[in-house]
C-alpha cells in the first residue's frame, strides 16, 4: 500500500472516528518519538505506525488504536491487544469494530460505525494495491497458450428457457425478481438494529 496515500487518508478520515477530542489523533511525522515507541511496545506493533490515538492517561501508550500499512491494533483498559490484518482478518460487510476489535458501543473514544467504515476502506485500498502489483508481466501473457478457435455453434449464446408459470412470451421475469430481492436485502441491512 502506498504509504504517502495512506498517511493522507488516515490524517483526513481517522479523526472522524472519534467521539471526543480529548485524545488527539496523530499521524507521522507529527507523533512524538517517545509516545510512538511506547505505543509500538505496548501494543506489540510489528510494522511502522502510520497513525494512532493514545487513549491512556498522560500519553503512556498503554491503550488506544494504531494503524499501520498492514493492520490495525487496538487495546483498551479491560482487554488484551487485538490485531486485525487488512488482507487476512477483515471481511467487508461482515466484520465490524464491535465484534472484531471489541470496541463496545459505550466506548467513549471511538465511533464504531465510522471506524468500521474506515477499516472497510483500508481493506479495499490494500486489496487494490495488492491487485495492481500482482498483474502478470507482458512476457508471461505472450507465452500463454492460445485458445483454440471456436466453431459457430460454440460462439452462439445459449437460448434462455422461460419459466413454465410465465404468463407472457418475454424473457423479462428472471431479472426483476432478483433485483427486488437485492433491494429488500439492502433495506433490511440499513434498518437492522446493530445492537442485536
Amino acid at each position: 500500500m502506498d504509504i504517502k496515500q495512506l498517511k493522507a487518508f488516515l490524517k483526513e478520515r481517522f479523526p472522524l472516528c472519534m467521539k471526543s477530542r480529548s485524545f488527539p489523533v496523530l499521524t507521522v511525522p507529527s507523533i512524538p518519538e517517545k509516545q510512538l515507541a511506547r505505543m509500538t511496545r505496548n501494543l506489540s506493533v510489528k510494522e511502522d505506525i502510520i497513525s494512532m490515538c493514545d487513549t491512556s492517561l498522560f500519553g503512556k501508550g498503554k491503550n488506544g488504536i494504531a494503524f499501520t500499512d498492514k493492520a490495525v491494533y487496538f487495546k483498551d483498559l479491560f482487554g488484551g491487544v487485538k490485531v486485525i490484518y487488512y488482507d487476512e482478518d477483515w471481511i467487508i460487510g461482515k466484520d465490524d469494530a464491535f465484534d472484531t476489535l471489541g470496541i463496545t458501543p459505550t466506548n467513549t473514544f471511538f465511533d464504531n460505525f465510522a471506524l468500521t467504515d474506515l477499516i472497510d476502506d483500508l481493506v479495499r485500498m490494500s486489496a487494490e494495491s495488492r491487485d495492481s502489483t500482482e498483474e502478470p508481466a507482458p512476457e508471461a501473457a505472450a507465452e500463454a497458450p492460445a485458445e483454440s478457435p471456436k466453431t459457430e455453434a460454440e460462439k452462439a449464446p445459449e437460448p434462455d428457457e422461460e419459466d413454465d408459470d410465465d404468463d407472457d412470451e418475454d424473457d423479462d421475469d428472471d431479472d426483476g425478481g432478483s433485483l427486488l430481492l437485492d433491494i429488500l436485502d439492502v433495506a433490511l441491512d440499513v434498518t437492522e438494529d446493530p445492537s442485536v
